[in-house]
């Protein structure tokens, strides 16, 4: 301050601290505003997702939870990945929950069932097997397959599968995404066990129930409980 007249005023200087002074404690207010937002259960939920359950599945659920929490600013973003990619996002706090096949127990997460998918055999059009309907999964095992590659969440449930009739596949190829199977079944590199999709409707492949050994794919809702979770998330 320097004196003016009776009183004083700010110099130079001080205007220039006043104008910071005055930007942080807007910031302030911003920041305590922002932690009242998300104590009335407002806020962003960040979501990994497998891609299968993001054509209908996770948005579904999302606008469900909208709709039952009207006048809220909640805003959810999206990241999609492979399992063990997801689980490791959950981990590093990238993630407040995770839609994707089950975890290790080890890992201490809590995985909750949510939904399911069946596995079907798909083989290309002129294939020996395109001419059944259904199939035992020991009349697979002549033929090279395109397979999940390690790492992959459906990895472990196609090799279970097989160890329930004593027998190992024929890999040719491996691949962690399900779609990218299907094309390359569609281009005749081989047959593959992949969960049923809606877009394998769409490709040039023949869709075979399994009638031996029965099995399904589950989806789990996975959190971490050791980490802080907004109201908005719980």
């Amino acid at each position: 301050f320097e004196k003016s007249g009776r009183g004083t005023k700010l110099t130079h200087f001080g205007q220039q601290f006043l104008s910071c002074a005055l930007d942080t404690l807007a910031t302030l207010d911003q920041g305590v505003e922002e932690l009242q937002r998300v104590g009335r259960g407002e806020g962003i939920i960040r979501l990994g997702l497998l891609r299968t359950l993001g054509v209908k599945f996770v948005p579904d659920l999302a606008a469900r939870y909208l709709a039952a929490n009207p006048g809220k600013d909640i805003r959810f973003t999206f990241h999609t990945g492979v399992t063990s990619h997801l689980l490791q996002g959950l981990a590093d706090r990238q993630y407040d929950l995770v839609f994707a096949s089950q975890p290790a127990p080890e890992l201490g997460f809590t995985a909750i069932p949510v939904d399911r998918q069946d596995l079907v055999l798909i083989a290309p059009r002129n294939h020996p097997l395109a001419q059944k309907h259904t199939v035992d999964l020991e009349e697979a095992l002549p033929y090279p397959q395109v397979y999940f590659s390690p790492g992959s969440g459906l990895r472990d449930v196609v090799d279970v599968l097989y160890q329930k009739i004593g027998q190992r596949p024929i890999i040719a190829y491996e691949t962690e995404e399900d779609q990218v199977i299907a094309g390359l079944v569609a281009h005749g590199f081989g047959i593959a066990v992949v969960p049923y999709m809606e877009m394998l409707l769409r490709l040039d492949v023949k869709i075979l129930q399994i009638a031996h050994p029965v099995w399904e794919r589950n989806f789990f809702l996975i959190s971490d409980d050791r980490a802080y979770q907004s109201p908005a998330v719980r």
